[in-house]
Order: structure tokens, then C-alpha cells, then sequence
């Protein structure tokens, strides 16, 4: 169990100012880093490729495909009758020809095509969003790191602090019992010197503390400064839920797959589709006309390409080896999940069995220490015996402390490799 107390100390400063101040919890800090992370932007782009694409392929099924034609051409020969007729001319066709025409194609069943081609261009696209979802979502270890190394060190500026108190208390009282003789001044400077001792690690500590705020304000793009108070997270519960992005990832590209296969079987349908073309030639449609002359024809075309039978087997194979090596993946990152997670569990176990010991530890370090107390207002001890003991505590607290918020981070970074934070 974390001591709360002294932690939220630490975060709160315990200061007049501290309802003024700034509060930001690790959960702001993890949807302000994915939201900040400059992959994000590929993520939108991803999606308005995607439904770039799908509309299009909309457009092309429903709008009509018109073409642009035109040719000019001289031939060798000409058609021309075989026969003379008495008083009548026949002029023969010119060997140079031209024609200009526009063709519209408007398909009227192809199976479901477009459909299915427009749910794999949605697909693919939300494949790359993932892609981007799993990158963005390792922001997380770096929150985690500088997070509690933020919380890890105000916890430190704070036992400094309460080492300080200690020693101002006894360099006063000894104060008085060197005016009474009681004491030797070299007691007095030796607890003056670890008080220095201590400021100067405050100075080495606030330069820490500030820059884990300011790695932490940019990772996140968060109003982070000095003042700003860092939440402690609740310690997580034993029972957590596996909902990694890679799951869906898998997932999507096996939706990918479903649909090449369903677009395999539509290769194989037939299609009808209307036509019709219009222009100006010469010859026109009458080739026996040998004038420029408007034209127009229209109908309903049936083709059923045939092709796709040869290779159906191959491309079919070609797709369950694909979904083999998606299973394979999966099965690769299980394995190195769950080796992940069994060793963050140990670290957690470790930290617990660590702590039971800091605690036991502390209660010796503190009779210790207020032994020492009486015995150096008493003259038994010097200064520098009371300093070794009173350090020696400190250092037991800082240790616990330490280890208590280790084990908070391993236990949130537990949920953090589990996906469900």
C-alpha cells in the first residue's frame, strides 16, 4: 500500500498556493500525447485517402464512361461493287477516312464490384490508420517514464526537505548547549555542513524535477511548469483485460482478405452494361455514303471475361498463404506478450516483497535514530554519529518511497503492455 499521504505531499507542496495550482493526471497526460503526436496527422490523412478512393469507385459504377474517340486514316483499298450498272454512276468511297466519336458506357450489373472494390479501398485505409493507432500508441511507455520520474523525484525534494527540518532542529538545540559548554562547536558546524550538504542536492533535484516536467509538457503539448501538480494514479486492480491495437490490427487485415476473396468469385461473373456512341465520319454508318455525315448507335453489351477461371485456384491459394502468415504474426506477438507481461508480473511480485522489507527496515532506522537524538542532546555521541544514523533513516525512507512508486509504475506499466489503460 502506497503512503499516500507523504506521496501527496510531494505532489501538493502542502503550499498556501497549491488550490491555485495547475493539476494533471497520468490519463490527461496519455489522450494529450496521442492527440500531440505528430504521426497523428497521418492517421487523418489515411482516412480522407481511404474515402477518396471508395468514392471514386462509387462515381466510376454509377456515373456513365464516356470516351473521346477520333481517327484518320488511308487505306489501300476501298469496298466497291463488283458491278456496272447501265446510266448510273457509282462514285467510288475515298481511300482517306476520318471519324470523330464520343462512347458512353454505362454498366448496368457487375456483381456487386464496386461494392466490394469500395469496402477494400475503406479497409485498407483503416489497415494504415491502425498501423498508425500502434506507433502512436508507445507514446504511453514514455509518458509512464517521465511521469513518475516527475512524481519519484518531488517525493525526493520532499524526505530532503523533511532531513533539513531535522537538522535545523538539532542544530538549534545543540546552539544552546554549546553556549552552556555542554557541547563542542565542531558538533554545531558538522550539522551546518549537512545541512549545505542537503541544500545543494534540493538545487541538483529541482533542476531534475524540471526537466522531467518539460520532457512530459512536450511530449504531451500540456501546460506543464514547475507549479503544475502531477496526480498520483490510483494503484490499478489485479484483474486486467488484454485489448492490445495489434488485436485489431490482425483483425482488419484479415477483413482485407475476406473481401479479395469475395472479389475473387465476382471475377468471375459476367457483365451488362448499355452503350452508345455518336460522332461524325466519312463514311458514316452507310458506307456506301461517301459524304461527311453524323452518326449514332446504341445498345446493351454482354461480356463474361473468362480469364479469371485459369488462375482462380492460384489466387485463392495465394490469399489462405497471406492469412497464414497474418496467424503467424499474431502468434509472435502472443509470445512475446505474454513473456512481457510474466516478466512485468515478477517485477511486480519483487516490488512487493521489497517493500515489506523497506517498512521493517524504517521501524528499526527510526528507534535508531531518536536514540541517537537523546544521546547526542546528551553529549554521549558527536554530531557525526547522529548524522550517519539520521541519514541512514532518511535514506530508508527514500528507499520505500522509491520502491512504492516502482511499483505503482509496474503495475501501470502491466496495463500499459495489457492495452487496457
Amino acid at each position: 500500500m502506497i503512503r499516500m499521504l507523504f506521496l501527496l505531499e510531494a505532489v501538493l507542496g502542502l503550499t498556501g498556493t497549491a488550490l491555485a495550482q495547475n493539476h494533471v493526471s497520468i490519463t490527461q497526460c496519455y489522450e494529450a500525447a496521442q492527440q500531440h503526436h505528430p504521426e497523428r496527422l497521418q492517421w487523418d490523412l489515411q482516412q480522407k485517402i481511404g474515402a477518396i478512393r471508395a468514392a471514386n469507385i462509387t462515381k466510376v459504377r454509377h456515373l456513365p464512361q464516356l470516351s473521346l474517340n477520333g481517327q484518320a486514316t488511308l487505306q489501300s483499298d476501298v469496298t466497291s461493287l463488283p458491278i456496272e450498272l447501265p446510266n448510273i454512276k457509282i462514285t467510288p468511297l475515298s481511300k482517306d477516312q476520318y471519324k470523330l466519336t464520343l462512347d458512353a458506357n454505362y454498366l448496368l450489373y457487375d456483381g456487386g464490384a464496386a461494392v466490394l472494390q469500395s469496402a477494400l479501398q475503406t479497409s485498407a485505409a483503416a489497415i494504415e490508420q491502425q498501423k498508425v493507432t500502434v506507433d502512436i500508441n508507445k507514446v504511453k511507455d514514455l509518458v509512464n517514464a517521465y511521469f513518475f520520474g516527475a512524481l519519484l523525484t518531488d517525493e525526493n525534494i520532499r524526505l530532503t526537505q523533511v532531513l533539513q527540518k531535522d537538522l535545523r532542529e538539532r542544530s538549534d538545540r545543540i546552539s544552546v548547549n554549546v553556549k552552556f559548554g555542554t557541547a563542542i562547536p565542531t558538533s554545531l558546524d558538522q550539522l551546518e555542513a549537512e545541512f549545505l550538504k542537503a541544500d545543494q542536492r534540493l538545487v541538483e533535484l529541482e533542476a531534475t524535477r524540471n526537466g522531467y516536467r518539460d520532457v512530459l509538457a512536450l511530449i504531451t503539448g500540456l501546460n506543464i511548469d514547475p507549479t503544475t501538480v502531477l496526480d498520483l494514479p490510483p494503484s490499478p486492480g489485479e484483474k486486467t483485460n488484454i485489448n492490445r491495437p495489434e488485436f485489431q490490427l490482425f483483425e482488419l487485415q484479415n477483413r482485407v482478405l475476406d473481401t479479395q476473396v469475395k472479389l475473387l468469385d465476382n471475377q468471375k461473373l459476367p457483365r451488362l452494361s448499355a452503350f452508345l456512341q455518336t460522332g461524325y465520319g466519312r463514311p458514316a454508318l452507310n458506307f456506301l455514303n461517301n459524304n461527311f455525315r453524323g452518326l449514332a448507335i446504341g445498345g446493351i453489351r454482354f461480356t463474361w471475361n473468362l480469364a479469371p477461371f485459369y488462375t482462380f485456384k492460384s489466387d485463392q491459394n495465394a490469399i489462405q498463404l497471406n492469412r497464414e502468415v497474418i496467424s503467424s504474426q499474431r502468434a509472435v506477438f502472443d509470445y512475446n506478450l505474454s513473456i512481457q507481461l510474466r516478466q512485468q508480473q515478477t517485477e511486480v511480485d519483487k516490488l512487493n516483497g521489497v517493500i515489506a522489507k523497506d517498512r521493517q527496515i524504517i521501524q528499526l532506522r527510526s528507534k535508531i535514530k531518536n536514540n541517537a537524538t537523546a544521546q547526542l542532546e546528551q553529549g554521549i555521541i558527536t554530531a557525526a554519529d547522529y548524522l550517519s544514523e539520521a541519514n541512514a533513516e532518511n535514506q530508508a525512507q527514500l528507499n520505500l518511497s522509491f520502491h512504492e512508486l516502482q511499483l505503482l509504475l509496474a503495475k501501470i506499466q502491466y496495463q500499459t503492455l495489457a492495452g487496457s489503460n
